[in-house]
């Protein structure tokens, strides 16, 4: 993990992320055409989504077996961009279908895996959107106390402490009610924070 102010783009930093072991799994920010060819070159693995307007030049379709509830459209490599920016390297872009029917193009060098299981990598990486968006609903940070990088990471951590906290009195609490005092989480914090709620024991 490399934790910034935001004052970089991420997708520099993603290069500093790079480690052979492990799969990069990134979003379309991140498919720089150069990079890419970077990434095959020194054997880093990668699994990244193309811009929808990345031209898919000289494909060549792979041999696979179909499976009747793939959501895997078409399998194939081929160097990506224009003449103008192409890149030198051939790559395996797998196309399937999201959640939402929506069609996601992905860049890769694994080759010893299928095209499912290549789409469902990418699929894992929804649960990094899910978790910020979490973040946003559950910590009530609505403005920061201050802009300095103690004062931003003081008050996101404050904010994960406290929710683990309550979480966890939470959790503890249930055993003791009744099935028709049952409060939900939200409620339940509400009424601790202000003070109207007291735990025995």
């Amino acid at each position: 993990m490399i934790e910034t102010l935001g004052f970089k783009h991420d997708g520099p930093m993603s290069e500093a992320l790079a480690q052979p072991d492990y799969i990069l799994v990134m979003d379309r920010a991140y498919g720089k055409l150069e990079r890419l060819d970077h990434f095959k070159t020194h054997g880093q693995s990668f699994v990244i989504r193309l811009r929808d307007n990345v031209h898919l030049e000289k494909p060549h379709a792979l041999r696979r077996l179909t499976k009747p509830d793939s959501s895997v459209i078409r399998d194939i490599t081929c160097q990506l961009g224009t003449p103008q920016c192409r890149s030198r390297q051939r790559h395996r872009v797998v196309m399937f279908r999201d959640f939402e029917g929506r069609e996601i193009r992905v860049v890769t060098d694994l080759m010893q895996v299928t095209a499912e299981q290549i789409a469902q990598i990418y699929k894992a990486r929804w649960q990094i959107e899910v978790f910020f968006r979490w973040i946003k609903q559950h910590l009530n940070i609505p403005s920061l106390f201050g802009t300095t990088e103690n004062a931003v990471y003081g008050q996101l951590f404050c904010a994960l402490i406290v929710y683990v906290l309550l979480n966890w009195l939470f959790v503890a609490a249930q055993t003791s009610w009744s099935q028709h005092a049952v409060l939900s989480f939200a409620r339940f914090s509400r009424l601790f924070l202000l003070q109207n709620y007291l735990l025995n024991g």
